[in-house]
C-alpha cells in the first residue's frame, strides 16, 4: 500500500511539474550588430526586460492567452505572436533588421508570416508620396489588394487557427485605419484636399467599434478604434459635446484607453486643459490615470508664462556643473532631447543655425539630453560628431529628472523659452525650424 501511495505521489508530482512548466513560454535568440544589454517584450503596461549576454538572450514568461507583443532590440522593434507554453528562437542582424529576422520553434510559422507581411507592406509603401497621392478609388482598390494578398499568405502558412482568426481581424483593421488616414495624408503629399466618394468609408457603417475582446487582443483594431474616436472628438468643438461622445463609449476598457491618450492634451498652452482633466476624472475608472491627470494639471499651473522657471543643475559635455541661475541676464532657449529621438535629430540643423544667428547676443541655447545613464558615452559621441553648439547637458535621471517632471514633459523634442530673470516665457516654445521662434526671441530681447 505504501508503495502504491508513493507511486501516486510521484506521478502526481510529475504531472504537476509538467503542467506548471507548460504555463511558461520560452523565448531565446541570437543578435548580430545590435548594441544593447537588454531586449524587451512589451504589451500595453507589461514590459519585461531580458538580459543580453554575448549577443544572446533567453528567458521565460507566463502567458495566460495567445498574444501579440512588441519585441524591442536596441533602436529596432518588431511584432511577434506567442502562445502559452510556446518556445520561440529569434535570429536577427541589426544591419538589415527587418530583412534578416528569422524565427524557429513551435510558433515559427506565425512569426515568420508577420515578418514577411511587414516586408510586403513596407515594399508597397516605399514611396509614401506616390501611395497616398493616388485618387480615392485607386487608393482603396490598392488597399484591398494588399489586404487580400496578406490574407492569402496567411491561409498558406502553417499558423494556428487562433492566430489566423486574430490576424485576419488585424489585417482588416489595418485596411480601415489607412482609409481614415488617407484624406490628411493626401492633402499633405498632394498639397490640396481630396474629394472622397460617398461610399469611401461605407464599411464603417456596419463595423463594430466596441468589441472589447478584440480591443484587448488585436493591435491594429485597438489603433483603429482609438484613431476613429480621436477623429470624432476633434470634430466636436465644445467640451459638452466631447463629454457626450465619451459617455456613449460602452466598454470601460476602451473608454479608459482613449482617456489615457487625452492626458497628453493637458498642457500649459492648451486652454481646455481643465476641461480635459475633468473629463478624465469623471469618466475614468483607472485611478492611476485620474491621479496622473490631476497631478499633470496641477503641475502646468506652476509653469504658466510669468512664473519662475524650475531650475536645473546638470553636468555639461566638459564635466562642469551648469545651473539655470548661472545664465541670468540671457534669454535661455532649452532643448530637451535624446540621441534615440528621430524628430530631435531632425531639428539639429535648425537649432545650430538658430544658435549661430544669435551668437554674441544675450541668448543662450541649452540642450538637455534625457538619455539613460548607460548611454552617456553615446551622447558624448553624438555631441562631438554632430558638432553641437550651445551648452550641452546630460540630465541626472532621464525622464524622471526633476526639471523634466517639473515641466510635465511626456514627449520630445520639447523646447522652452525662459527670460533674462529666470521666468517662463513659453513652456512649450516653437521648434527651431519654426520661424515663430525668432519672432518670440526678438520680441523679448
Amino acid at each position: 500500500m505504501k508503495n502504491i501511495i508513493l507511486s501516486i505521489i510521484i506521478i502526481t508530482s510529475i504531472v504537476s511539474c509538467t503542467q506548471k512548466e507548460k504555463e511558461f513560454t520560452r523565448i531565446a535568440g541570437k543578435l548580430e550588430n545590435i548594441q544593447t544589454d537588454s531586449i524587451y517584450l512589451i504589451k500595453d503596461n507589461y514590459r519585461k526586460a531580458i538580459a543580453v549576454t554575448n549577443n544572446a538572450f533567453s528567458d521565460t514568461l507566463n502567458l495566460e492567452d495567445a498574444s501579440y507583443l512588441t519585441l524591442k532590440m536596441g533602436n529596432e522593434s518588431t511584432q511577434i505572436f506567442l502562445h502559452p507554453s510556446d518556445s520561440l528562437h529569434v535570429t536577427v542582424n541589426g544591419e538589415q533588421f527587418d530583412e534578416s529576422v528569422k524565427y524557429a520553434g513551435n510558433s515559427a510559422a506565425e512569426n515568420n508570416y508577420l515578418a514577411a507581411d511587414y516586408l510586403a507592406e513596407e515594399q508597397a509603401m516605399q514611396d509614401p508620396k506616390a501611395f497616398f497621392s493616388m485618387d480615392p478609388v485607386a487608393f482603396k482598390q490598392k488597399l484591398k489588394e494588399l489586404r487580400d494578398a496578406s490574407n492569402q499568405l496567411l491561409d498558406q502558412s502553417q499558423s494556428s487557427a487562433i492566430f489566423k482568426e486574430y490576424q485576419k481581424k488585424n489585417n482588416e483593421a489595418r485596411y480601415l485605419s489607412a482609409l481614415i488616414q488617407y484624406p490628411e495624408a493626401y492633402q499633405y503629399f498632394a498639397g490640396q484636399p481630396v474629394n472622397l466618394p460617398s461610399d469611401f468609408t461605407e464599411e464603417f457603417e456596419t463595423y463594430d467599434f466596441e468589441n472589447e475582446k478584440d480591443f484587448i487582443n488585436i493591435p491594429n483594431y485597438k489603433d483603429l478604434v482609438l484613431m476613429r474616436l480621436s477623429e470624432l472628438i476633434e470634430g466636436v468643438p465644445h467640451s459638452e459635446g466631447k463629454e457626450t461622445l465619451i459617455g456613449k463609449i460602452q466598454s470601460q476598457k476602451i473608454k479608459d484607453a482613449f482617456l489615457k491618450g487625452m492626458i497628453y492634451q493637458i498642457s500649459s498652452t492648451n486652454p481646455d486643459s481643465k476641461a480635459i482633466q475633468d473629463l478624465i476624472v469623471k469618466h475614468s475608472q483607472d485611478q492611476d490615470l485620474v491621479k496622473k491627470a490631476q497631478d499633470k494639471y496641477n503641475t502646468i499651473q506652476a509653469i504658466l508664462p510669468g512664473k519662475p522657471s524650475p531650475t536645473f543643475d546638470y553636468t555639461d559635455i566638459n564635466g562642469k556643473q551648469v545651473k539655470l541661475e548661472d545664465l541670468k541676464g540671457k534669454l535661455v532657449y532649452v532643448d530637451v532631447w535624446a540621441t534615440w529621438c528621430g524628430p530631435c535629430i531632425r531639428e539639429i540643423p535648425s537649432l545650430k543655425q538658430l544658435e549661430a544667428d544669435y551668437h554674441g547676443k544675450p541668448v543662450q541655447v541649452v540642450s538637455i539630453s534625457i538619455d539613460v545613464k548607460r548611454d552617456f558615452e553615446k551622447w558624448q559621441n553624438m555631441v562631438k560628431e554632430k558638432d553641437l553648439k550651445g551648452i550641452q547637458l546630460f540630465a541626472d535621471n532621464d525622464w524622471k529628472s526633476e526639471f523634466v517632471q517639473s515641466y510635465a514633459i511626456d514627449g520630445i523634442p520639447r523646447f522652452i523659452l525662459i527670460d533674462q530673470n529666470g521666468n517662463i516665457l513659453d513652456s512649450d516654445a516653437p521648434r527651431p525650424s519654426d520661424p515663430e521662434i525668432r519672432t518670440l526671441i526678438d520680441a523679448n530681447l
